[in-house]
Formats: C-alpha cells, sequence, structure tokens
C-alpha cells in the first residue's frame, strides 16, 4: 500500500485533471488546461499548476512515464491562499517585491516557441504598492514558463516593468538588484528516501557531503559560491529508491553571477537562486532575467551531463589552449620568502627542476604585494628588474616556463595610481571610489575601456621587459554592482566584466607569443572559456577535509564523489589545477605538515589533474625545505611516476568506471589510446583490504607504490582485484 501522503498525492492530481476538463494541445505532447481558478502547461512528463488569482506557482507534478504521480513542490497547500513562498521574485528599492507586497494575476497567455522549440505559458502579476489615480502596481513581473516536447525540463525567466505613476517619478531611478528563482518545500518522494548533492568547490561552512540525507538540511541554511565564476551554481536532488534527480541552476553564460542557496523551515528545504543583474531601473524600462533550468534526470549522472552540455554552448574553452599545458607542474613561489630574493629564487630553479617542475607561478614581485602600490615597479626588498629578467631566462635555459601573478581587484589605498588615473575605478553614487567589498581595495571598473587599456598596456610591458609566459590571475570573481551612475551600460558590467578583460589581456599577449597562457585563480567555468587552465579551490579544504579524515566523519571515498562532481561538469577538455596546499592555506586555516595523509591527496592530485605545490612560508611552518630533501624526493617520485604513461597527464578521467568495496580506498582510472592505468590511494593510517571492481575484463596482476617504486601483487579475478594496501599508500600501474 502507497504511504498516506504518496495517495494523497495521486488523488490530488486525480481531482485536479477531472475538474479541467480535456486539455487543449500546444505543441507536440504540450498542452493547456484553465479553470476560472487555475492555469496549467504541461507535457507528458510534466504538468505545472499556476494560481490564476496570484499569478503563483502551486505545484509541479511529474504526470508521465516513471515519475507518474511523485509531487515535486508544492506551495501553498491550498490553491485559494497566498501563504506560499513566492516562485519568483525581484528586489528593488532593497526589498523583495513579491513577497513584500504580495501579487496580483494581471493576465496570462500561452504561445508555441518561434523556431517550434517548445511551448510556453506567460503569465504576468501586479506587485509593489498600488496607485489608485492609475489603477496601476509599480510594477509588472511577468515569468514565461518553457517547456519542450517529451522532455522532462522546465525553463523560466521573468521580465518586470516599472510604471510611471507621474512627471515626477519618471526621472526616479531605482537600484534593481536582481531576480530570485525558488523551488518551495522540494522534495521527491518521501523525505527520507531524498539526499542533496552540490557539486563543485566549497568553502569549509559550506560543504555538503555527495548524497547529505533531506532532514539533515531541513533546519540549516546554505549559500554556496557564486556562479559561474567561483563554481557551478548547480543544486540537485535524488530520490535514492530510484536515482531520479531534480536538478536546478540559472544559465548567465558568465555575463553575470548568481547565487545558490538551500535553506530548510524545519520541515521541508527550498532551492533558491539569486540572479544578479543589477541596474538602474527608472519608469517604463523593462528588465529581464537569466533562464532558470529544473531538469529532471533519470540519475545524478545524467543530469551533471545534461548542465556540461550547456556549458560547451554557451562557455566553450579556449580553442588556442596549447597542448603542454597538461604536461606542466606548477611549483608556487614568493620572492619575499627568500633572503636573497629573485636572485636566491633564481640560484634554487635547478633543484626545482630537478624535482620535475616544468612550470614557475611566481607570486607578486611588485610593490604592495596582493594589496598593489604600483604593477610596474618591482619591490627593490626583491631585488632589481634586471634580477627578474635574470631570472625568466634562467628559468627559460632549464626548459621552465614563469607565469607572473596578476592583481585586478584593486589598489591598496596608499597607491598614487588611483590619483593618477582616477578615470580607471569605480565611482560611487556620491563620486567617492569605490571599494572592493572583500578586499577593501580602490576597485577598478572593470568594463572601463581605459582600464582595460592600461592592464593590456602592462601586461605587454612584462612581456617584453621580462619575457614571461603568462600570468595566474588573482581574485576575478564577481564583485557585485558599483553603483556608478554616469557608466554607459548596466551597474552589474563594472564588478562582473572580468572575463572580458582577461580576454582582451591574453589575446594581447598572443600576438607575440602565440603560446601565452593565463591560470584563473577563480575556479567557476566562466573563467575557464577565458583562461587555459584553472584552480579547483582547494585554500582551505584539504586541511577541513584531513581534520575530518582524522576522526573517521570523511572518507576517500567522500572525496573521490566530490571529485566527480567536479569532473562531471568541467567542460570537455578543461584543464584543472589542484593543490593541497598553497599561501592562502595558512593564511586562511593552518597547514598540519607534509604527512602521509597529505602526500596521498597530492598523489591524487597530481595524477587526476594538474599539480601545483607551494615551495612553503617561513612565517608559517611547514615547508619542504625542512626535512632535508624527504618531501621534495617523494614530490620527485610522483612527478616521475605521472610522466610514465601518457594518461595520467591527458587521458580521460574515470573516477565513476572503478570502485572500491572499502571507502578508505580511493580509486579511479585514466585512458588514453586504448591504454588505461589504474590509481589506488589509502587516506587511512590503517592498512586497508579492498575488491576493487573495474571495467569489462580488466585485469591487473600487480600495481607500483608510487612513491617507492616497489611492485605490490594483487589478487585479480573477472573484473576484480582484491589488495592491501598500507597506511597511506598510493599504487599504480597500467591495466
Amino acid at each position: 500500500m502507497l504511504p498516506l501522503l504518496r495517495c494523497s498525492v495521486y488523488l490530488l492530481s486525480l481531482l485536479s485533471l477531472l475538474s479541467f476538463g480535456p486539455a487543449t494541445p500546444l505543441f507536440e505532447d504540450i498542452y493547456r488546461q484553465e479553470t476560472d481558478t487555475q492555469l496549467v502547461l504541461g507535457n507528458q512528463r510534466l504538468r505545472l499548476t499556476i494560481d490564476r488569482q496570484t499569478g503563483r506557482w502551486l505545484s509541479l507534478l511529474a504526470d508521465g512515464g516513471t515519475f507518474r504521480g511523485e509531487l515535486l513542490t508544492t506551495s501553498p497547500t491550498s490553491v485559494t491562499t497566498n501563504t506560499g513562498s513566492p516562485t519568483v521574485d525581484f528586489s528593488a528599492a532593497n526589498a523583495y517585491m513579491a513577497a513584500t507586497f504580495g501579487t496580483t494575476y494581471l493576465r496570462h497567455a500561452y504561445a508555441v516557441d518561434h523556431d517550434r522549440r517548445g511551448a510556453t505559458l506567460r503569465v504576468t502579476v501586479g506587485t509593489g504598492p498600488f496607485d489608485k489615480a492609475t489603477g496601476r502596481y509599480a510594477y509588472e513581473l511577468t515569468t514565461t514558463y518553457r517547456l519542450m516536447p517529451g522532455a522532462a525540463q522546465l525553463e523560466r525567466q521573468a521580465q518586470v516593468l516599472r510604471n510611471t505613476a507621474d512627471a515626477a517619478s519618471a526621472q526616479q531611478r531605482q537600484h534593481f538588484d536582481g531576480f530570485r528563482f525558488e523551488v518551495p518545500g522540494v522534495r521527491m518522494g518521501e523525505t527520507h528516501e531524498c539526499r542533496f548533492t552540490v557539486p563543485g568547490p566549497f568553502w569549509s561552512n559550506t560543504l555538503v557531503r555527495p548524497g547529505t540525507p533531506y532532514d539533515s538540511l531541513a533546519r540549516t541554511k546554505k549559500s554556496f559560491h557564486t556562479a559561474p565564476d567561483l563554481g557551478f551554481g548547480l543544486l540537485m536532488l535524488t530520490n535514492l529508491a530510484n536515482r531520479h534527480t531534480l536538478a536546478s541552476y540559472v544559465e548567465t553564460a558568465g555575463e553575470v553571477a548568481y547565487t545558490s542557496t538551500l535553506e530548510g523551515n524545519g520541515k521541508t528545504v527550498t532551492m533558491r537562486h539569486d540572479d544578479k543583474r543589477a541596474y538602474y531601473l527608472l519608469p517604463g524600462q523593462a528588465i529581464e532575467s537569466d533562464v532558470h533550468h529544473l531538469d529532471l534526470a533519470d540519475s545524478p549522472a545524467t543530469a551533471m551531463e545534461h548542465y556540461r552540455q550547456l556549458l560547451n554552448q554557451t562557455m566553450p574553452l579556449d580553442p588556442k589552449t596549447p597542448a603542454w599545458v597538461r604536461e606542466q607542474v606548477i611549483l608556487e613561489v614568493y620572492p619575499k620568502y627568500y633572503k636573497g630574493g629573485l636572485a636566491e629564487l633564481s640560484a634554487r630553479l635547478p633543484f626545482y627542476k630537478s624535482v620535475g617542475f616544468t612550470m614557475l607561478y611566481l607570486m607578486p614581485h611588485w610593490d604592495g604585494g596582493y594589496s598593489p602600490l604600483d604593477l610596474y615597479k618591482v619591490n627593490p626588498a626583491f631585488g632589481k628588474p634586471e634580477e627578474l629578467k635574470a631570472l625568466v631566462k634562467t628559468a627559460h635555459g632549464l626548459g621552465m616556463k614563469v607565469i607572473f601573478d596578476m592583481v585586478i581587484h584593486g589598489f591598496n589605498v596608499e597607491s598614487n595610481v588611483p590619483k593618477e588615473r582616477p578615470d580607471l575605478f569605480v565611482r560611487k553614487e556620491d563620486g567617492r571610489l569605490g571599494m572592493h567589498p572583500t578586499w577593501g581595495s580602490i576597485t577598478p571598473d572593470w568594463a572601463n575601456p581605459a582600464y582595460q587599456q592600461y592592464m593590456i598596456d602592462l601586461v605587454l610591458h612584462d612581456q617584453r621587459e621580462y619575457g614571461n609566459d603568462g600570468y595566474r590571475v588573482d581574485a576575478a570573481a564577481f564583485k557585485g554592482a558599483g553603483w556608478n551612475p554616469n557608466i554607459p551600460y548596466p551597474a552589474y558590467r563594472d564588478g562582473s566584466a572580468a572575463p572580458d578583460l582577461l580576454k582582451k589581456m591574453l589575446a594581447a599577449m598572443r600576438q607575440k607569443n602565440p603560446d601565452a597562457v593565463m591560470l584563473s585563480e577563480v575556479f567557476g567555468p566562466v573563467f575557464l572559456n577565458v583562461c587555459n587552465f584553472g584552480h579547483d579551490n582547494q585554500t582551505e579544504a584539504i586541511a577541513l577535509l584531513q581534520r575530518r579524515m582524522a576522526v573517521g566523519t570523511y572518507t576517500a571515498e567522500d572525496y573521490k564523489q566530490h571529485l566527480l562532481g567536479v569532473y562531471s561538469l568541467l567542460p570537455t577538455g578543461a584543464n584543472r589545477v589542484f593543490f593541497a596546499r598553497n599561501h592562502d592555506t595558512s593564511w586562511f586555516d593552518k597547514f598540519d605538515g607534509y604527512d602521509g595523509r597529505f602526500m596521498a591527496i597530492e598523489a591524487v592530485h597530481a595524477l587526476f589533474g594538474i599539480p601545483e605545490v607551494f615551495a612553503g612560508d617561513p612565517d608559517h611552518p611547514f615547508t619542504p625545505d625542512d626535512d632535508q630533501g624527504k618531501t621534495y624526493s617523494l614530490y620527485k617520485s610522483l612527478f616521475a611516476f605521472r610522466k610514465q604513461a601518457p594518461e595520467l597527464i591527458s587521458g580521460a578521467v574515470q573516477l565513476g568506471d572503478v570502485s572500491s568495496s572499502n571507502p578508505q580506498v580511493f580509486s579511479g582510472m585514466r585512458s588514453l589510446s586504448g591504454k588505461s592505468s589504474l590509481i589506488l590511494a589509502n587516506f587511512s593510517d590503517q592498512p586497508q583490504t579492498t575488491t576493487i571492481t573495474l571495467p569489462g575484463n580488466t585485469v591487473a596482476r600487480s600495481l607500483t607504490d608510487v612513491y617507492t617504486g616497489f611492485a605490490v601483487m594483487t589478487k585479480p579475478t573477472a573484473k576484480t582485484l582484491t589488495i592491501t594496501l598500507k597506511p597511506f599508500q598510493v599504487l599504480g600501474g597500467r591495466i
């Protein structure tokens, strides 16, 4: 017998269908139905019901196919009340209008797309203060709902029109802060069957393990990285019984950022996306949102593949990325941490080359560091410009690449640049220079052609004077609107045009050096569109996860699922740089040293991505030089192992094709041109025995210890092998 809730869903769905009468076809299997109180847009997979009094979303039912009868969302519980939160809203004059004032239905229209892609229902409501003299609401909010034939996918897009009350108000500008899309009280079946996954990078306080139980989030609120600049923005809800997955995200193509949130009310959880399209809104002006996607897929993997396909279409990778990027082994160094500055660093390069490093990422060499005073001036404490030039020349002579750091978030308040070039910077409404919301620097207007030319001139200067191979770009995450009333573009652009800026800088460098590259510190997919490789967010993550692994609350399998989520969403062919420690780790968290677990994680990073190692910070222990070369010896063995098989550099990452029976053992494969390598890593401080399931009839009779080079025999059978790994041991080999 079905549970009571499930039965009530079937009954409500049946009564709803009976009360509407026959459906009217719109396009292929897409249909419409109406009563005096409700509007319906549906196809054989989905059925959306709108309240005709308020224009609000009442329910989204999966009526057909394998989803029959499953209740996805409902708000409010009674179609005649207005107690539920609005599913589409917008913020103007510092208030969410639909939530504050409610909504009143004005009109609707059904239509078939001009390109016959699908069919839409457009619902317009009035909201904000009501003007009795004109009989109009302050705003009209129109939501367009789109279904495609036979697809369990719903698109939503909103438009806001500000009405003109009188001649005086016609000149009054308002801050319009953006749109909000919600999926309120979302669930698929019973809540105990539901699991949430938020793939991609995380901060310490936003970690949601893949497959987190629904009820554990019902009393919390978590807002994640903005997307697509810092993360993916994708929220996924999966039913454990059938693996069906509801995915929710916004399509901005990198033009602007949005924030994704999970918020519980004690019983249910709401998915929310805040689309940051900030404008000055005049009466009579309309503003359109980005598109919100709801995708009902047959599995999490299918949902993520749909998202990845959208990225491939809207934010394709740079086709001019050199093939050698994937081969790099990056060493991050700060001249400040070498007593002899640039000269001492140059003298160390032959040793670094012998370890296996192929690229030097040079932290700020100019006055002011990450709070720049003058990007053109080499900090005299580090050496002279001639010594910087000599460093690059020495590296090139060793076959190493050199990329400089690049700070675009702003200048130190003591810098002369804002005084000499005030035209480059964000201006507030009162005329003051704008400050970066995170770093407190005097922040430039990224969309300003004058600032873009300033940065182009800078990179050409560096290229001409020093011969560097490119840049690692710091802190380019979208920073919000500056609210300069005099710019000739939307308010959000001065804080979101970093991708355009970087694209122009890279194009300028390539006029002289076609192989010039950019590495993005921030890790959202939009920067993989304009840079050649991008970091994953490991600043605090690994320190946090190591502590959790030590007490048994996080496993190797958990980390594998995290990486699987990242790789499942990255655009095809993207180059991801991984590190377990960088300069920020000790600044924002705590580094506990190069122990066995740390080095096991480093091996996974090196063998499934592009590795980056920090040369150390003497002000914050520990450094790789502390143990008379033992740590660097381990890195040397790891990088040599990576070079033995081309698939470990350029092969397809296959984390989902291999499984370990023991969650303490990380497992994965990489394949290229018919050859595959298997990698196993024990993240535990105890010996671990595991059975590895492999695809096809693959067999591995022995594997090699990545750090010692010793062979380890396995017990293979058809499609499986059983093996015991020592504490923190990493094994790999051809299969």
